[in-house]
This record gives structure tokens, sequence and C-alpha cells, in this order.
């Protein structure tokens, strides 16, 4: 049994499908009498180019041990699935069942992303909050001029009544 290292993409609207389609080439190499040795779902990515006018991608990646009927019921199965719009298999000399790099780059950029959004939304947070400030501070300074009118009318009143 020789090595593969199997990479597709999934179409961004069937994403949802990844996992079911790594489960199903799992069983293909487990029912042909292989192993698998790292299964990830890597997740949607943008491409480096569009493929069939889309610019992301869902990932799927497999590192297997099986035979060549094995590879070709995979590769058939790629053919004939229309949520699938890229596959890649290749042959590997050794094992790998660390995590990819490729999965661990979309999950540091997933914490980027998710810590420049907390980021974002404190500031506008904070924005809100000085402009609601602001707002309430000018309106006292409208409601402290006018009561200053007011007592200044109180005092020009008496003053034309005693004349």
């Amino acid at each position: 049994m020789r090595n593969y290292e199997i990479v597709f993409l999934v179409h961004p609207d069937q994403a949802d499908q990844t996992s079911s389609i790594i489960s199903k080439l799992d069983k293909i190499v487990k029912d042909s009498g292989g192993n698998v040795h790292r299964s990830e779902n890597i997740g949607n990515r943008k491409l480096a180019y569009p493929i069939q006018d889309q610019f992301k991608a869902s990932y799927g990646l497999l590192n297997v041990e099986c035979n060549q009927s094995a590879i070709d019921e995979i590769k058939s199965s790629f053919r004939f699935n229309d949520s699938i719009i890229r596959n890649l298999v290749l042959s590997v000399k050794k094992v790998h069942k660390d995590t990819s790099a490729l999965l661990t780059q979309t999950k540091e950029e997933n914490e980027k992303d998710s810590y420049q959004e907390a980021r974002e939304a404190a500031n506008k947070e904070v924005e809100q909050e000085a402009q609601d400030a602001a707002k309430t501070s000018s309106k006292d300074v409208s409601t402290d001029t006018s009561e200053e009118k007011v007592v200044d009318d109180v005092k020009e009143s008496p003053s034309e009544e005693i004349n």
C-alpha cells in the first residue's frame, strides 16, 4: 500500500457537505483495508484565482494509506460529484499525521479576524458612548443657557415695575 495526500475544494454554496465528503472518503479507504492518517476539514478560504466564478471554497484534506483501487474509486467519486470544484491526489513518500500548515494558517487568520472584529466593535462602542455624551452635554448647555435667560428676564422685570 502507498501513502497518498488528497486535497479537494468544495463549492462555497455547498460547504456544509465537506464533512460528509470527508467521511465518505474515509469509509472508502477503510473498506479497502487502508488507513486514514490525517483528516481535516480546513473550512472556507479565499482562492488564488476564481474557479467557476467563485472566489472562496471549502477545503478538505486527507492523508491515507491505501491501494490503487481505493484511489480509483475516490477519483471517480470526485468526477461525479458536482459540489467538488477541484481535487488533487498526490503520492507521498511518508505518512503525515500532524496538523497541516494550511489548517494552522486558517486558524490563525480566524483568530486574527475575530480579534480585529472584537477590537472594531469595542471602538464603535467607545465612539457611540462619546457621541451620546456629547449629545447629553450639548443638551445640558442649551438647558443652562435657557435657564440663564429666564433668570435675566426675572431680574429685568422687577426693575421695570419699580420705575
